[in-house]
């Protein structure tokens, strides 16, 4: 269940469950503590922070005394009682662990740590670690891999009283690594949001959007989506940022061919940003795609053999990704850039190369599936997912995995010849491109939402690729 702030901002942002633990990292942990505190304002659950010395917090603190508690173990016991005083429900700030590891292993820290992910996994807790960056960097390192995840907080230069937080795998997907600029007023904690410092979301009302989205849902197949040209573009997450470049001059019903999965979510995002002045709505001849939903016999056959012979039933291309593809990939690309500075395009890099790698994937499927005189609107099978990936592998990238499925809704990738991690030594998985294309290519054949990561590498020392992926279990 989904913990909740009482922030309207920080709630529509960040994605963190009950029962977690993350890591909160700034310069000398006095920017955290106040970032905090101003958080927990309003929060309606008890907080404690737990500190070797008193602070200037409105919060209940717990001191722990490092003259007479020296070992993990003593800490872990004592953290036990203030968990049980709390009856496992509320948030606990461990503002200590600096002290610890001048007198204890790392590894036992880390040991203390990950006990507790198992101990408050089924609470109602979630509790923050806070560290100084890079004063422990190895620990640091693992750390914020055993973890669910981690919130960064730096001073904004230049800027008085301004300071900046990025939340990394803790929040909705389009705003990971993302930079909020926030202040503080009294002990409000306000955030940038547009062109203003706001505690509340913007208050286009549901019903207005309710109206907008079921116009455009009604009008699916006859609607055209614009930029509005020479409109100022408003603060947006990457991901909001990447798909507001996308649209020019582009039919909603292509939208909806691309992402089923997603188009209620793209339905009121494009509702919003209409009411908004940032996109015209254009309504044309509608264009009704045929609604035959059953594969054609070839189609059906290439099911059933395998992926070599599979290739020879289906129309091919020459090249593997489509040109045509990449053109469109390269303009959105250059509207996206004009809009970042060079240093904010190059930390987002990775992120935004795994948003254009799964369009390009989607732009793919739909386009073989249009090839092979099947319906955009054609559902495959979930058994025959295993096939699909395979020919969409090698048909993109020559690769020839071997899929199959681990338990209900979940498949692994397994790719021996992968190329992309080739020649590459590294800690940690590389191939990461992949996981938009996976992503992306289900997503159109299924109709169904889907998540993926790699779980081991052959950069790392693994003897193939592979890659864990997810159905996501539509909400009741």
């Amino acid at each position: 269940m989904k913990f909740l702030f009482g922030h309207e901002i920080i709630d529509h942002v960040a994605e963190i469950a009950k029962g977690t633990i993350l890591t909160i990292l700034d310069e000398n942990r006095y920017e955290s503590i106040l970032f905090l505190n101003a958080l927990l304002a309003k929060c309606q659950t008890k907080a404690v922070i737990i500190t070797p010395n008193e602070l200037k917090s409105p919060l209940p603190q717990e001191i722990v005394d490092f003259e007479r508690i020296t070992t993990a173990t003593e800490v872990n016991l004592f953290v036990s009682k203030i968990r049980e005083s709390m009856n496992n429900e509320g948030v606990i700030i461990h503002n200590y662990l600096h002290y610890l590891l001048l007198k204890e292993e790392e590894s036992q820290v880390l040991k203390m740590v990950e006990f507790w992910i198992g101990k408050i996994s089924k609470t109602g807790m979630v509790e923050f670690i806070v560290l100084s960056k890079d004063t422990f960097p190895s620990f640091e390192k693992k750390l914020n891999n055993l973890l669910s995840g981690y919130i960064e907080i730096n001073l904004k230069p230049g800027a008085r009283n301004q300071y900046a937080f990025k939340l990394f795998r803790i929040c909705k997907p389009e705003f990971h690594g993302e930079e909020f600029v926030y202040t503080f007023d009294g002990n409000r904690l306000l955030v940038k949001w547009g062109d203003e410092f706001t505690e509340y979301l913007p208050k286009e009302s549901e019903e207005e959007i309710k109206k907008k989205m079921d116009f455009l849902k009604d009008n699916i197949f006859s609607v055209k989506i614009d930029r509005v040209v020479n409109k100022p573009i408003p603060s947006m997450g990457i991901f909001d940022r990447w798909l507001y470049a996308q649209i020019s001059d582009m039919p909603l019903s292509y939208i909806y061919y691309l992402y089923p999965d997603k188009i209620d979510d793209f339905l009121r995002k494009i509702a919003i940003w209409n009411l908004r002045g940032l996109v015209s709505i254009k309504t044309g001849t509608p264009k009704i795609p045929e609604k035959r939903l059953d594969l054609r016999i070839r189609n059906k056959l290439a099911m059933k053999i395998p992926t070599s012979i599979a290739l020879f039933f289906l129309k091919r291309r020459g090249n593997t990704v489509p040109f045509e593809v990449y053109n469109m990939i390269r303009k959105a690309s250059a509207f996206y850039i004009s809009t970042r500075s060079s240093e904010e395009e190059t930390e987002e890099l990775e992120e935004i190369e795994q948003y254009f790698q799964e369009y390009a994937a989607r732009e793919t499927a739909l386009r073989t599936l249009l090839e092979n005189k099947e319906s955009p609107l054609i559902r495959f099978d979930l058994k025959d997912l295993p096939k699909v990936l395979s020919l969409s592998l090698y048909y993109g990238y020559r690769i020839k995995p071997r899929v199959y499925g681990e338990e209900k809704g979940k498949w692994i990738i397994d790719i021996e010849d992968c190329f992309i991690c080739k020649n590459v030594k590294s800690q940690k998985p590389s191939c990461e491109l992949l996981v938009g294309t996976i992503i992306g290519g289900c997503a159109v054949t299924f109709k169904e939402k889907f998540t993926a990561k790699e779980i081991e590498c052959k950069a790392k020392g693994d003897n193939s690729c592979k890659f864990l992926l997810e159905m996501v279990e539509k909400s009741p």
